[in-house]
C-alpha cells in the first residue's frame, strides 16, 4: 500500500466551463477530507477554460490539471479514474456545486461501513428555482448502511454520478467504464455499479448541486434529437439487461416505471416534440424502443395512460400519432389546425388497432387516452375549434356512450356549442380545499361559465354562488357542502353555460394532501382533477383499526 496515496480522488472533466469551473473547484477544494486530490481532465475547451484550471492549479497543488488526447466526457472521466491513486472515487462536473461537508459525508459512511458505494442526496438549480429530484425516491426517505439494490429498488431511478463515492478497488476490479456517447454516458456505469456492489449506503446529507443550464451549450443541446435519443436507447438497453440479471420482480417492476414514466418517456416525449417529418432514422428508433419495451416488464396500470400509449406508438412506428399523445401529457398548448390534424391521425390509428387488438392496451385505455387529450386542447381560433368539432364526432361515433361519459363537453350532446365555449371562455379553477363545505374559486373573462361538479349521472350545483369583478375578469366563489355529494361518484370540475353546455374545468393549482380522516378523496392528473365523497371517517374506523392490527400480526409472524 502507498502511504503517500491520498484518501479521495476527485475526477472533473470540463469542456468550455470557464464561467463556472472556479466557483465549481472552489467548492470542492474547501472540502473538509485529509488527503484529497482534484484530478481536472480538459475536454479541449476552446473557450479560456484551461488558463483559468492552470491558474487554479498553480494555486493550489491538489489540482492536476490533464489535457484529454481523446474527445468526449467519458473518456475524459476515464482518464481521470486511470490517473486515480486515492482509496476513493468521486465525480463531479465542471459547471456545478458541491456543498460544504459533501465529501466528508460519503467518505465517512464508506470507511465506516465498508460498502462499496455511498450514495448522497441532490438537489437541481436554475437561475429562478430550485428543486429536489429525490423526492419521490423512497430510497432517499433515510439514511442506510451495507444494503443491496434489491433493497431499496427505487434507487435504480437515481443514475447520476457525481452524487456517489466509490471504492476505487471495486470499480477498477469491475471495470467499470464511461461510454462516449452523445447521451447518458454515466447510466450504464452507474447500473453496473448498483448490480455488482454488495453492499451499498445511503446518507441523508445533500451532496450535489446540479446546475441546471439554460440555452443550448450543454453536451446534449449539441446533438441532434435522433442521435441524442438514439444514444440513449442504446445505453439504456445495457442498462435493462443488467437489471434482468439480477432476477428481482420488485426491481425490475421498479426499472419499468423509470421507462414508462421517467428517463424512458422523458426521453421519446422530448424525441418527438422536435420530430417535424419522417427521417432516414425512423425505423431504428422504432426498433430500438421496441427491442427495450421486450426486455421490461408492463406498464403498470397507475401510470398516466398517455405515457403508455406514447410508448407503444412510437414502438409501433406511428411517430406523428405518438407526437400529438405525448403533447398533450404536461398540458401544452394547440396553436393550429396541425396540432388537431395530427390528433385525427391518432384517433384513426385507434380505431384500427383497438379492433386488430395489436396494443397491450385494451379499449378502455384507449378512450381514457382520447378523452383526456380532447381535454387537454385549446381552442384559440375559428380553423382549431372546426378540427376539434370533427375530432369529438369521430370520437363520439366510434366510442359512443363511453367516451361520452368521460367528457362533460360530450355528455351535453351539443359539441358545436361546447366548442365555441371553449375558444370564448377563459376560465380556471382554484382545486378544492377546506374540508366541508368543500370549494371551488373560479376565474374567467366573464359570468357566463359557473363552476359545477360533473359527472355522468350527475350535475351538483354549488349551495352557495358569490361573484366579485377584478382586473383578471369575474371571480367566483361556489360552495358545495359534503353531505350534498353523492357517496361513491367521482366528480370533476366544470362550467355549466346558460344554455346547459359543460366544459371541462382545469386547475391551475394542486389538490389538498390526503388526511386519512377525509370524506373526500381526491385526484390529479395534470390540470385535470377529480373527487370522491366516502364514508364518514368514524364509519370507516373500525376497519381500519381492523386492517393495521392484521398488519402488525402477519409482521410479528413474519
Amino acid at each position: 500500500m502507498n502511504v503517500d496515496a491520498p484518501l479521495l480522488s476527485v475526477i472533473v472533466p470540463t469542456h468550455n466551463v470557464r464561467v463556472w469551473v472556479t466557483e465549481t473547484l472552489r467548492s470542492i477544494l474547501s472540502q473538509d477530507v485529509e488527503g484529497m486530490e482534484v484530478i481536472v481532465v480538459d475536454d479541449h475547451s476552446e473557450d479560456g477554460t484551461v488558463e483559468v484550471l492552470e491558474r487554479i492549479a498553480d494555486a493550489d497543488r491538489r489540482v492536476i490539471v490533464v489535457r484529454a488526447d481523446e474527445r468526449g466526457g467519458g473518456s475524459a472521466r476515464n482518464e481521470g479514474v486511470r490517473r486515480a491513486r486515492g482509496r476513493y472515487l468521486v465525480f463531479a462536473d465542471g459547471d456545478d456545486i458541491v456543498p460544504e461537508g459533501a465529501y466528508r459525508s460519503l467518505v465517512t459512511s464508506l470507511k465506516e461501513s465498508g460498502s462499496e458505494i455511498a450514495v448522497g442526496d441532490y438537489l437541481k438549480f436554475s437561475p429562478d428555482s430550485t428543486w429536489r429530484p429525490t423526492a419521490s425516491m423512497p430510497a432517499f426517505g433515510e439514511p442506510v448502511r451495507g444494503v443491496g439494490l434489491t433493497d431499496i429498488p427505487t434507487l435504480i431511478f437515481s443514475r447520476p454520478c457525481w452524487n456517489k463515492a466509490f471504492d476505487r478497488g471495486f470499480w477498477e476490479q469491475q471495470g467499470i467504464r464511461f461510454p462516449d456517447v452523445p447521451r447518458s454516458n454515466d447510466i450504464v456505469p452507474m447500473v453496473t455499479a448498483y448490480v455488482k456492489a454488495k453492499r451499498i449506503d445511503v446518507v441523508e446529507d445533500v451532496v450535489y448541486l446540479y446546475r441546471d443550464r439554460p440555452g443550448g451549450t450543454s453536451m446534449t443541446s449539441r446533438t441532434s434529437s435522433s442521435v441524442s435519443f438514439l444514444s440513449y436507447m442504446r445505453q439504456e438497453r445495457i442498462c435493462a439487461e443488467l437489471v434482468a440479471s439480477v432476477g428481482s420482480p420488485e426491481l425490475m417492476s421498479r426499472y419499468s416505471s423509470l421507462i414508462h414514466d421517467r428517463d424512458g418517456f422523458f426521453h421519446v416525449q422530448k424525441f418527438l416534440a422536435s420530430w417535424t417529418a419522417p427521417q432516414d432514422d425512423d425505423d431504428e428508433v422504432v426498433h430500438e424502443l421496441s427491442e427495450l419495451l421486450a426486455l421490461v416488464s408492463p406498464a403498470a396500470s397507475w401510470i398516466d395512460v398517455r405515457k403508455r400509449l406514447t410508448m407503444r406508438l412510437v414502438a409501433s412506428g406511428q411517430i406523428l400519432a405518438a407526437r400529438a399523445v405525448a403533447q398533450g401529457v404536461d398540458g401544452g398548448e394547440w396553436r393550429a389546425e396541425e396540432g388537431l390534424t395530427r390528433l385525427r391521425a391518432v384517433l384513426a390509428f385507434l380505431e384500427q388497432l383497438g379492433a386488430s387488438g395489436d396494443m397491450e392496451l385494451d379499449e378502455g385505455e384507449i378512450i381514457a387516452a382520447v378523452s383526456r387529450t380532447l381535454a387537454t386542447v385549446k381552442i384559440v381560433d375559428e380553423d382549431v375549434e372546426a378540427a376539434w368539432i370533427r375530432l369529438a364526432v369521430a370520437a363520439e361515433g366510434r366510442f359512443g356512450v363511453r367516451i361520452r361519459d368521460q367528457l362533460p363537453e360530450l355528455h351535453g350532446r351539443d359539441i358545436v356549442a361546447a366548442a365555441r365555449h371553449r375558444r370564448d371562455f377563459s376560465g380556471s379553477i382554484t382545486p378544492l380545499f377546506g374540508r366541508d363545505p368543500l370549494r371551488i374559486h373560479s376565474r374567467g373573462a366573464n359570468r357566463d361559465g359557473a363552476p359545477v361538479l360533473w359527472s355522468a349521472r350527475v350535475v351538483v350545483e354549488p349551495r352557495v354562488l358569490t361573484w366579485r369583478d377584478t382586473e383578471e375578469g369575474a371571480m367566483a366563489e361556489a360552495l358545495f357542502p359534503v353531505g350534498a355529494l353523492p357517496q361513491g361518484e367521482l366528480l370533476r370540475p366544470a362550467f355549466r353555460f346558460a344554455d346547459g353546455t359543460l366544459v371541462t374545468a382545469h386547475a391551475d393549482s394542486q389538490v389538498p394532501e390526503y388526511r386519512a380522516w377525509d370524506n373526500v378523496l381526491y385526484e390529479q392528473a395534470g390540470s385535470l382533477i377529480g373527487l370522491q365523497r366516502r364514508a364518514h371517517w368514524i364509519l370507516r374506523a373500525p376497519r381500519r383499526l381492523a386492517l393495521t392490527a392484521l398488519a402488525t400480526v402477519r409482521r410479528l409472524v413474519s
